[in-house]
């Protein structure tokens, strides 16, 4: 009687591009960028909004969108929890 031979399966423990990938989704780099980006187009919307020596409505509205965009995405970065 002829023996079937062993098959042997050995994972491979370098580190890859793609092993990467999940270290890269556990520290939530995108939305740490994209706040901090965020952070930075609020602070130069304020500082234009501030020099400004008669602001119109519609600049005024502007600003609100911004901040509106910002309370929303700071909602959704807090809320949000990382897949498991």
């Amino acid at each position: 009687m002829e023996q079937e031979p062993k098959i042997e399966i050995h994972q491979h423990q370098n580190k890859t591009w793609y092993n990467l990938a999940e270290g890269f989704d556990k520290w939530r780099v995108f939305p740490r960028l994209l706040i901090t980006l965020y952070g930075y187009a609020f602070y130069k919307t304020t500082e234009w909004f501030m020099t400004l020596p008669d602001p119109t409505s519609a600049q005024s509205a502007f600003v609100s969108v911004i901040v509106g965009a910002g309370a929303a995405w700071f909602g959704l970065y807090v809320g949000g929890s990382p897949k498991r």
